[in-house]
């Protein structure tokens, strides 16, 4: 997992996996996962996360299009963001982090991951996706 700060206008405010964590435990921010429908159209939907450690973020998802995608492509894209509208500079009015993600499966060559992240979960059932972020851009 690598944090890369490189945006369009260079006025940006990044949190990283720890900060994520914690700001996703005091349910501070909003959360848009981004995906693709078969046909190659956008899907967007929002979210609650949640991260049981620093590597991993937590999706409950019912039978939906995200759910659908996110099983096909095996990636998702999350937008995390906490507003702060009245700050004075305009990169201090967002907070969070653009976090490329990737399926952990149950099955196959992340069984492992999954059964060692699922373990540490109070309340694992079938709708927990567990997803591996692969790389942390700001948000700018």
């Amino acid at each position: 997992m690598s944090l890369r700060k490189d945006t369009a206008t260079r006025k940006f405010t990044d949190m990283d996996a720890a900060a994520l964590r914690a700001s996703m435990g005091r349910f501070e921010g909003v959360c848009v996962v981004a995906t693709v429908n078969p046909d190659g159209t956008p899907d967007g939907s929002i979210f609650m996360p949640s991260m049981p450690d620093d590597e991993h973020v937590i999706l409950m998802l019912a039978n939906n299009n995200t759910r659908a995608n996110i099983e096909r492509t095996g990636v998702a894209r999350m937008v995390y963001d906490v507003a702060n509208p009245t700050a004075a500079d305009k990169a201090a009015r967002h907070a969070g982090a653009r976090l490329d993600l990737a399926l952990v499966r149950p099955e196959g060559e992340t069984a492992a991951e999954h059964q060692r992240v699922a373990e540490s979960l109070p309340h694992m059932n079938p709708a927990v996706m567990i997803l591996r972020i692969e790389r942390i851009l700001p948000v700018g």
